[in-house]
Formats: C-alpha cells, sequence, structure tokens
C-alpha cells in the first residue's frame, strides 16, 4: 500500500465526494445536483484508477530529482500567500491572518534552502 499511496489519495477524495452527495440526498436537492456531483465523483474514481495504473507500470524504484534552487520549494505557499492577500480585496482583511504567517514561512523556506546541502 506504501507504494500505490497516492491511488488512494484521490480514492479517498472520491469517497469523501461521494459522501457529501449522499448528504445533499438527505436534504433533498434536485436532480441536476445529483448528476453534477456524481460526475466528479465519477471522474475522480477514474483518476484514483489512472493514478494506481500509472503507478503500478513505472518504475519499480522512485527516482529523487534535486531541484537546481534550493529555495524553489517556496514557490507554492508564496503563490497561495499572495492568492490569499489578493482575495482580501474581495472577501475581507480577515485573509490576512492566514496569508501573512504563509508569507512569513515561505520567506524562511527561501531563506534556508529546501533542498539536501551539497556535499
Amino acid at each position: 500500500m506504501k507504494r500505490h499511496l497516492s491511488a488512494a489519495v484521490v480514492a479517498g477524495w472520491g469517497l469523501l465526494n461521494g459522501l457529501l452527495l449522499a448528504v445533499l440526498a438527505v436534504y433533498g436537492e434536485s436532480a441536476l445536483v445529483y448528476w453534477l456531483w456524481g460526475s466528479v465523483v465519477l471522474i475522480l474514481q477514474l483518476a484514483a484508477l489512472t493514478v494506481l495504473l500509472s503507478s503500478r507500470l513505472g518504475p519499480d524504484q522512485h527516482v529523487r530529482y534535486r531541484v537546481p534552487n534550493r529555495g524553489a520549494g517556496a514557490v507554492l505557499p508564496t503563490a497561495i500567500g499572495l492568492l490569499l492577500v489578493a482575495l482580501c480585496f474581495v472577501y475581507g482583511r480577515w485573509l490576512l491572518v492566514v496569508a501573512v504567517p504563509l508569507l512569513a514561512v515561505a520567506a524562511v523556506m527561501l531563506a534556508r534552502g529546501t533542498t539536501a546541502r551539497e556535499r
């Protein structure tokens, strides 16, 4: 199971969406909602199957790639932090409570680096 953990994660998303679809069924939504949400569940399960097949057909060992820039790991937190800052203009300044610490974490990751040190 360790090797196919990514497929289990995607399948878990599909199962969670299936559970949410069941909750919608309890509250009596329209048929269009069932079709749309059900298609999302189906697409997620097909994606999980694709990931599972891909991991089974792939190499036996996972390859570790080195990131050429030591601060490259800070890109994702920076992007999410800047997105939250932009959303502050729409939803209010309370999003800064999440954005500022995230940008601080990204700054620390950029300063320290996130990849293994060269020997």
